[in-house]
């Protein structure tokens, strides 16, 4: 991906990576000790585990993530950054654009909703997450109705 096309800046804290413990500190596994392919996560791991999530299996899924967070017009896309990426408050958000904390909330919630079921059509979600979490007479409890 060109570092031009203005979809996300890349940043050297990489929130994907799981977190691993040296000692008592914090710090990200390396994704060059992942495995780079699912075939790889399946040689490398133990009989009695399950895989861990290849490279390549993550950038599908952060993919699929980013064209999502594409379709959101510029007022949701800031409205969805302030309220869940930088996690600032609904009342806080609620004052700098001078609109009630409840109505924010249902802006966020309504936001949430059209991103989870464009991912729920995605077959990189659906496949990462099995197809049983998107049975249709499961899809009431998962993917809540806007009010």
């Amino acid at each position: 991906m060109s570092s031009n096309d203005g979809r996300r800046k890349e940043s050297l804290y990489d929130p994907l990576l799981p977190w691993g413990r040296a000692g008592d500190r914090h710090m990200h596994t390396s994704a060059f000790t992942r495995p780079f392919s699912g075939l790889e996560a399946l040689l490398v791991c133990d009989p009695t585990n399950e895989p861990e999530e290849s490279v390549l299996e993550q950038l599908a899924l952060r993919e699929a993530l980013a064209d999502a967070l594409d379709t959101l017009d510029e007022d949701d896309r800031w409205l969805f950054d302030m309220l869940v990426v930088v996690r600032l408050s609904l009342r806080f958000v609620g004052r700098v654009i001078g609109m009630p904390k409840t109505t924010v909330a249902r802006r966020r919630d309504k936001i949430i909703a059209n991103l989870r079921q464009i991912l729920s059509d995605d077959s990189v979600v659906q496949e990462r997450l099995g197809r049983q979490w998107f049975n249709p007479d499961n899809q009431a409890e998962l993917l809540p109705h806007n009010k």
